[in-house]
Parts: C-alpha cells; sequence; structure tokens
C-alpha cells in the first residue's frame, strides 16, 4: 500500500524548523514510509532566496515539489527547473522548450506511481489544454502503474471536469488541485477507486494574507505602492491531504486536516 500526503500550496519562504515539525507531524499520522508532496508555486514566484528555500523543502523531509506556472515565470525558476538537484515536477502543458519534466514515474515508494502537474489554463501563461497532454500520454502509456496529477490553477470546474472525463478510463487516477489558497472538503474517493481533491490548500503564517504580512498586502494591491514583498511571520498553519492507495493503485481511504505549528 502506498500513502501519499499532499501538502497545500507554500506561499512565502519559510524556516527550516518550523517546516520540519510539520513534515514529521504529517508523516506520524500517515506513516513514515508516505510520500509528501507540495505545490510550491507562491514560494517560486516570491522568494529571493529560491535555491535556499528549495533546499528547506528537501531538507524538511518534503520528497517531490511542483513549481506550477511559476516554473518559467522568472530566470531563477527556470534554472532550478532545470537542474537535477531536485525532484521537481513543472506543469507538462507549458511550451515544450519549457525546461524540467512534467511528468516522472516515482520508483521509490513501496510501489511505483506516476506523477504529472498541469496547468488549467487560468493563469496568465498560454498552455497546451489539459485534455491534449493527458490525451497524449495516456494512449502512449502501458503500464499499470497509478498516476497523481496536480492540476494547478483556479479553474474549480474544469478540475472536477477532467476527473469526470478520465473516469473508468482503465487508469487509475488520483487528483489533487491547487491554486485557490484554501482547503476544499470535497476530497472524495470516486466511482473507479480514484481519488479528487478539488484544492489541497496552502501553507502560510497563520497572520498573512496571500503570503504577505497585512499592511505590506495592503500597501501593494490596494494603495499600488512599490513596496517590497515582505513575509507575515507567525504561526505556520499548513493544509495538508493524506490518501492510503491499495496495491491496484484504487483510493482506500483519506483525510484532509490543517495542521499548525
Amino acid at each position: 500500500m502506498s500513502v501519499i500526503a499532499f501538502l497545500g500550496v507554500v506561499q512565502h519562504e519559510v524556516a527550516f524548523g518550523q517546516l520540519r515539525k510539520l513534515v514529521d507531524a504529517v508523516k506520524s499520522k500517515a506513516g513514515s514510509g508516505c510520500v509528501v508532496l507540495c505545490n510550491a508555486s507562491g514560494l517560486f514566484a516570491n522568494a529571493a532566496r529560491l535555491d535556499s528555500q528549495i533546499e528547506v523543502l528537501f531538507e524538511s523531509g518534503i520528497d517531490l515539489v511542483f513549481p506550477g506556472e511559476q516554473a518559467i515565470a522568472r530566470g531563477a525558476a527556470r534554472s532550478a527547473s532545470s537542474s537535477d538537484r531536485w525532484s521537481l515536477i513543472r506543469p507538462l502543458n507549458l511550451p515544450v522548450n519549457s525546461p524540467g519534466n512534467g511528468v516522472v514515474l516515482y520508483d521509490k515508494a513501496s510501489d511505483p506511481f506516476w506523477v504529472m502537474s498541469l496547468l488549467d489554463g487560468s493563469g496568465k501563461i498560454l498552455v497546451e489544454p489539459a485534455y491534449r497532454v493527458l490525451d497524449d500520454f495516456f494512449r502512449n502509456k502501458v503500464d499499470k502503474y497509478p498516476v497523481l496529477i496536480n492540476v494547478h490553477g483556479s479553474d474549480y470546474d474544469l478540475k472536477k471536469a477532467l476527473a469526470w472525463r478520465y473516469t473508468n478510463s482503465g487508469h487509475q487516477i488520483s487528483w489533487f488541485g491547487s491554486g485557490f489558497g484554501f482547503l476544499s472538503a470535497a476530497g472524495e474517493i470516486i466511482a473507479d477507486g480514484g481519488f479528487l481533491q478539488p484544492e489541497v490548500g496552502s501553507v502560510a503564517c497563520a497572520g498573512s494574507i496571500g503570503g504577505l504580512a497585512p499592511e505590506i498586502w495592503w500597501q501593494r494591491k490596494i494603495d499600488r505602492l512599490p513596496v517590497a514583498q515582505q513575509t507575515g511571520w507567525g504561526t505556520l498553519k499548513c493544509d495538508c491531504t493524506i490518501l492510503w492507495l491499495g496495491n491496484d493503485g484504487k483510493a482506500q481511504r483519506f483525510v484532509c486536516e490543517t495542521l499548525s505549528f
């Protein structure tokens, strides 16, 4: 049996000690052999020390990181995505010359599974429609390994529609949506034994707004002042979805909760 823990979107730079405590707490609930994933698009967009922050993610015990649309939005992110130092999975439907990998076979767990990242097209970057790259992938897939897919963006309906389209396709698929910044309680095991969590939530300090100190958010978003970004510090809150998969790749059970440190 494989156990997957998907953390919410990392919104800003994080302290190693806090994040390590969170990951340890997740593993104590899921089991030490669980695979921990997270979307770090907020971090990729805002971190001034991106390389060192990516190191913090992996040193804290996170196994796979999705940079989302930000994988190609700035030079530091493009360099990180093209590096083989880290297990980063950029969206598969970015332009074909984008650096990095959009899908990988994760074979370090008890049972291998595919991991894929997609954009729903709601962002600023023009992308290939998600269903087209999914059709290509499944057309060429010859193994029976299950597939975990992170669909990033704000098109809630499309995320649910993609899960509907590929239900009963003969492939065991678990869908994790990210991009809204709040945990959805709509996680469910769907008809063919797949799993759908339309929104995984966020990892951010409790007093922050969109990863920023409230006064900085107001000055930037409302007053339109060119103030430097400043993270809101305090208690770190982490939304988390834990999923247990059977040996056949079908979802057995799941929990969704918020942890604080």
